[in-house]
């Protein structure tokens, strides 16, 4: 029986499954209708660049000259000034107003991009986190139908002590409720499960159940400065805001080219049956003049824009560095406790159990000191995969941060 019972409890020195969770969250990441719907607004973007920098279309006229109402309306051989006109006008933007807005375009197109990036990366961190979060109940189901196994045989273990008189009834007793409370825990770790699956279904119609997860024990994180300079470099909203200061840095230089005036090209082609035909031609420009305070006010309303941006900018950089900080001490605690689990009280649990069943079965320990210490054992297993998900929760988090997650 001894045997048996430490058989049961040994802990598995490492988690062997068939697909790894990156593997799992790029394969949904690609085929998820969030994920495509990005992929082709950032296709008709780059469509719009090219004709948001394209001139105004042209102007086609047609008109008749002289329409008499009540003798030979239509005629156009009574008089000189009777004519059939087909007219042509173009509208010249101020070039250089003109390649401003192209440059505003660009940064518009650069700025939606790494807003669609930041979708993708949320949505590839809610996959992780989901997928994390379901093997960690899963495992902890396993450990659960262990300890189940073991407070069987200890049951059965202690109903014969009693049946010869050497335990008491109450050792008996509360042996029947320690697998009662096991019962408890897998009664609502099951009941967890049903929840992360259902939430999971948003992004996949494969079920988790159908699916072996690998995860890897934590190790050991980079410096704090490293990340750092990822995420002030990558970090996708970061970089959207710094876009936004580009926009409104652009917007207020083209506010002040707004003083300048627009152009347009006429040409007019005039039939005159049976005089000769004639061309007119020429051009014309806006004067701005009653709109200058209008456009004062345009500029200094810009400035005051891009002076809100840059400082929402160093507001958001700071959230951020916190942010990043938080998950990063997240991770290294979550690493060092794992150590501390995994390397010494795993070994030293597992060694007083031993020992506590061995005086139990020859009467030197009560059947209250083997439940402490198998206690003591799950207690060691289950905070061994709540660190080991802790870490890798973490360090996504960071990698999304850093704009660095695949």
């Amino acid at each position: 029986m001894l045997k048996v019972l430490v058989l049961i409890v040994t802990f598995l020195s490492e988690f062997s499954f068939a697909i790894t969770v990156e593997q799992l969250a790029e394969n949904i990441a690609k085929n998820h209708p969030k994920i495509k719907s990005i992929e082709y607004r950032l296709k008709a973007l780059k469509e719009r660049q090219t004709f948001e920098n394209s001139l105004p279309d042209p102007v086609i006229t047609f008109s008749i000259n002289d329409i008499q109402l009540f003798y030979r309306p239509f005629a156009r051989n009574l008089e000189p000034m009777q004519t059939i006109n087909f007219g042509f006008s173009q509208k010249i933007p101020y070039l250089p107003k003109l390649k401003q807005k192209s440059k505003i375009i660009k940064v518009k197109y650069n700025k939606t991009y790494y807003k669609l990036l930041l979708e993708k990366l949320e949505l590839k961190f809610d996959i992780y986190k989901h997928v994390y979060l379901f093997w960690q109940t899963k495992e902890k189901l396993k450990v659960l139908e262990e300890f189940k196994n073991i407070a069987k045989h200890l049951i059965e273990f202690s109903n014969t002590l009693y049946s010869i008189g050497k335990i008491s009834q109450a050792e008996v007793f509360n042996t029947n409720v320690f697998y009662s409370e096991l019962l408890q825990r897998e009664v609502f770790l099951k009941g967890r499960l049903k929840q992360i699956e259902s939430s999971f279904a948003y992004f996949s119609e494969v079920s988790l159940k159908e699916i072996d997860i690998k995860v890897t024990y934590p190790s050991d994180v980079l410096e704090l400065n490293i990340f750092l300079k990822f995420l002030k470099r990558n970090n996708p909203q970061l970089l959207v805001l710094k876009e936004e200061l580009k926009e409104a840095k652009e917007k207020v230089k083209l506010a002040k080219l707004d003083y300048k005036p627009d152009f347009s090209v006429f040409a007019t082609y005039a039939y005159r049956n049976p005089f000769r035909d004639y061309v007119s031609f020429g051009g014309s420009f806006n004067i701005p003049l009653w709109a200058k305070k209008k456009q004062e006010k345009k500029v200094l309303e810009e400035s005051f824009y891009k002076l809100s941006k840059k400082k929402k900018l160093l507001d958001i950089e700071k959230m951020l560095i916190s942010k990043l900080q938080e998950e990063y001490y997240k991770a290294k605690t979550s690493y060092e406790s794992f150590k501390v689990f995994h390397q010494y009280l795993k070994p030293q649990t597992q060694k007083v159990y031993e020992g506590v069943l061995s005086e139990y079965q020859v009467g030197k320990k009560n059947i209250f000191d083997v439940l402490k210490a198998l206690n003591q054992i799950l207690t060691v297993r289950q905070k061994i995969i709540d660190e080991t998900v802790n870490y890798h929760i973490a360090y996504k988090n960071i990698q999304k941060l850093m704009g660095t997650l695949k």
